[in-house]
């Protein structure tokens, strides 16, 4: 069975751990690493190349979109999950526009969030097959 690779960013240590367990425990997954720091993130973004990136960014060195965008920067094919307790006014866009694949509320129960992160990771496997398959078409 393939994993679904994870990288968690919370600024809340008990959050990120608890996630990072949770998930853990799942079946299909895996979690290369969790931090609170957002540099670190970074770093950990472009080393392990996860499929999808859990984000919290509420306090970081840059806006939260711009947190955002540097981390589809550090990891261009990785699923950028914005997880977080609320919303600005049209956040979600700016989100979105930065390179966000899915912005969630918390409150979900993990197995509520492990089957949203399941949907990122399968549309994304589909749109690269029709990809490939176009690509394959074009080869002839």
């Amino acid at each position: 069975m393939k994993h679904i690779t994870v990288l968690i960013i919370d600024e809340h240590p008990e959050v990120s751990v608890r996630l990072a367990h949770g998930l853990s425990t799942m079946a299909g997954f895996r979690v290369v690493a969790h931090t609170t720091n957002p540099i670190w993130a970074a770093e950990f973004a472009h080393h392990w190349k996860p499929q999808i990136i859990i984000a919290d960014f509420k306090r970081g060195p840059r806006p939260r979109a711009e947190m955002v965008r540097w981390m589809k920067e550090s990891s261009p094919d990785s699923q950028i999950v914005v997880f977080s307790s609320y919303f600005l006014d049209d956040e979600r866009n700016d989100f979105w526009h930065a390179g966000a694949t899915s912005c969630l509320l918390k409150g979900l129960t993990l197995n509520e969030l492990a089957g949203e992160l399941r949907n990122v990771a399968h549309e994304v496997e589909a749109i690269g097959a029709v990809s490939m398959n176009a690509l394959k078409g074009r080869a002839k």
